[in-house]
């Protein structure tokens, strides 16, 4: 019921609307899942931001403490004074990287590999481990370990951040990091190891081929991650690699390596063996080999650092690339969807304007073309129902094949109409025949009437042809009325003025009950030829429709006077009158008659005023109904100036007698006899006033 009141245009709008909606509502999630991963790319990079200089701060502790405590438990005095403030620094770095990795494991989502309880526990024991260092209890072995473990936890500490990346490209850059500090920290290592054998004379409980893997480690490792950094990093990485601190190094670790695999070689070699070997000098003092070692491990943590700080440029450019993303995508679904929408309520506005001229057209066909033709057909017009179709031309699709159907329906009503004129024409010709053969009788007879009347002398005999005069002049008014209805004139016209008392006299002289009828004052006018035998017969049925629905005992009165317009005649009875609802009726019948037809007639029995609205419209006579000061009906006749004769004396005539009248002679004027007088006389012939000239 909702949708059935709902226009065409909502409805395509409607249609419209909903996947626009629907798209942007997608557009608007896609949007927020781009900003919300372009604020995690920032935040991102701003926590890892914050977090580089804690994290190049602990390792740079760690392996400072480590490799001075190793330096320490191998006998080296000198460390022992340096770990004081290294164990503050690191203490320091820790306390710093807790609170700024909380930032990094908010960004992960997994919350796999939360580092802060690792932290926490390495930092419990550290205490013990320091204690057993200072009392020379602590294996060289188990500080090397325990000290490698710290490194080791941030190393899943930074996992957790690559896990919590972006992007996969920004991901592998934290791996490429992850790399560089794991070449880094193993040069750190064997560097630590290194001090230790050489403050110890000679490898400690850890094994010389740690050392070894080490330093080969860091080694092959910096080699293969420079090939697949960017240019300027590879420069870099080059350039360190190319140095002499570098070669210096090299040269220092593979000294040691032969001098302590020399010595653990006479250690377990043949016991024959008397004398022991000089170890090989080696190619820098402690200070210059320290030196090249320190300036190689700041290299490769500034390579490192430098690498987070690109990688951190490729998040921020990441969460740029989002933001950009997403407000392409909001925007684009965003025109997409007005365009979309402007395009429906484009197509809708011409479908509108489509289906408005259709209706247009279709109702000047209905209401103009089709009304136009049938005019054309009633007045007798020769009408092509082929070449007079309709024709409604709106293209080939839906609302065009309503169109045709429109066009097909109105060609199917047109070309019925033409065969229903035809048939009325037919019907009508034969109609008209028939009345003027039956007006042919009725005249035939009354000349014959006429001739007996003029030779019987006998007052009963006279007086029963009067009567059949009277019938036969009611029959001729009969089918006079049917030649009006079918269309045609009764044929009876006078050259020459009438008065409108003889008009009058005439029209109660065609009357059953004439004698009920009293005329009173009329004006001295005269009527045009013309319209005389028309508002005979217009008065004749005004009149006898006034005695028909009167009581028989009741009195109709005729009578008129000069108005502004023209001169009225007043017909009023005494009858039962109308309902103010037919009274309506009737009068909009009389001021425009339909047209004649078997539907219009059937459904009231009052022909007479039919034919006076039809004799009324053709010569511009007014009629009127209204009620009586009696209760009955008065019929209001206006004839205009227009057919009024020359200039009238407008001095009332007295009334005329309703007295028995010889068709073809002159109107007495005598005072209006007593009732009971007329009722005994004989009934008048009929247009027995109209003595000025006979009809022609």
């Amino acid at each position: 019921m909702f949708l059935a009141r709902l226009g065409v245009r909502t409805r395509i709008l409607a249609i419209a609307l909903i996947p626009s909606l629907t798209l942007v509502v997608v557009g608007v999630g896609t949007a927020g899942y781009l900003v919300d991963e372009s604020n995690k790319a920032k935040t991102w990079a701003s926590e890892m931001q914050a977090a580089v200089p804690y994290t190049r701060e602990l390792i740079e502790a760690v392996q400072s403490e480590r490799q001075l405590t190793l330096a320490h438990l191998a006998g080296d005095e000198t460390a022992q004074l340096a770990l004081a403030p290294a164990r503050a620094r690191l203490d320091a770095a820790f306390r710093g990287l807790i609170e700024v990795s909380e930032g990094i494991r908010k960004v992960d989502d997994s919350n796999i590999g939360d580092d802060k309880g690792g932290f926490n526990t390495l930092g419990t024991h550290l205490a013990g481990v320091r204690g057993g260092a200072d009392a020379g209890l602590l294996p060289a072995s188990d500080a090397y370990m325990f000290y490698n473990k710290l490194l080791d936890v941030f190393t899943q500490g930074t996992k957790v951040a690559e896990r919590a990346a972006p992007d996969a490209v920004v991901a592998a850059g934290v791996g490429e990091g992850m790399r560089l500090l794991n070449a880094a920290e193993a040069m750190s290592r064997s560097n630590a190891l290194a001090l230790s054998m050489v403050a110890a004379g000679g490898p400690t409980s850890i094994p010389l081929d740690e050392f070894v893997k080490q330093s080969g480690f860091y080694h092959n490792e910096v080699a293969n991650v420079a090939a697949e950094l960017d240019e300027a990093q590879r420069t870099a990485i080059t350039a360190l690699m190319s140095s002499s601190q570098w070669g210096q190094l090299s040269a220092m670790e593979s000294a040691l390596v032969q001098r302590f695999a020399a010595a653990a070689a006479q250690t377990t070699g043949s016991s024959s063996t008397s004398t022991k070997q000089t170890p090989a000098a080696l190619p820098l003092s402690s200070p210059e080999w320290q030196s090249a070692a320190a300036e190689v491990n700041r290299a490769m943590l500034d390579a490192y650092s430098t690498h987070n700080r690109h990688v951190q440029k490729l998040a921020e450019d990441t969460a740029h690339r989002a933001e950009v993303n997403a407000a392409l995508a909001g925007g684009g679904v965003l025109a997409l969807s007005v365009l979309v929408f402007l395009v429906a309520v484009i197509l809708a506005n011409r479908i509108i304007r489509r289906l408005r001229r259709l209706r247009t057209e279709t109702l000047a066909l209905a209401d103009e073309q089709l009304p136009a033709t049938m005019r054309a057909l009633r007045e007798g017009g020769d009408i092509d129902a082929a070449q007079t179709s309709p024709t409604l031309d709106f293209g080939r699709d839906e609302i065009g094949q309503v169109a045709q159907a429109f066009e097909h329906a109105a060609s199917a009503a047109l070309r019925a109409a033409v065969d229903e004129a035809r048939t009325r024409e037919g019907v009508r010709a034969v109609f008209l025949n028939i009345a003027h053969r039956s007006q042919i009788v009725v005249h035939r007879q009354l000349e014959i009437l006429d001739e007996a009347e003029r030779r019987q002398e006998d007052p009963a005999l006279l007086e029963t042809l009067f009567r059949l005069d009277h019938l036969a002049t009611r029959e001729r008014r009969n089918a006079e009325n049917l030649i009006i209805l079918g269309g045609g004139r009764p044929g009876r016209q006078w050259r020459k003025p009438v008065p409108v008392m003889d008009v009058v006299r005439s029209a109660i002289g065609e009357t059953l009950d004439y004698a009920r009828v009293r005329v009173t004052k009329l004006p001295e006018v005269e009527v045009v030829g013309t319209v005389v035998a028309d508002l005979v017969h217009l008065l004749a049925e005004l009149v006898d429709n006034a005695t028909a629905f009167s009581p028989p005992q009741s009195r109709v009165e005729a009578g008129g006077n000069i108005v502004g317009k023209g001169v009225v005649i007043e017909i009023t009875d005494q009858g039962m009158g109308m309902s103010p609802e037919d009274l309506a009726r009737y009068n909009d019948m009389l001021a425009d008659p339909p047209d004649f037809g078997v539907g219009t007639l059937s459904s009231d029995s009052r022909l007479g005023l039919f034919v006076v609205a039809r004799l009324s419209t053709s010569h511009g006579v007014s009629v009127r109904l209204s009620e009586s000061d009696y209760g009955g009906i008065r019929a209001i006749v206006l004839i205009p100036l227009s057919l009024l004769a020359g200039d009238s004396d407008t001095s009332m005539m007295p009334p005329a007698t309703t007295g028995p009248l010889r068709r073809g002679l002159p109107a007495p004027a005598p005072e209006p006899a007593p009732i009971a007088a007329i009722e005994s006389a004989p009934a008048p012939t009929a247009v027995a006033t109209l003595v000025a000239e006979p009809p022609t």
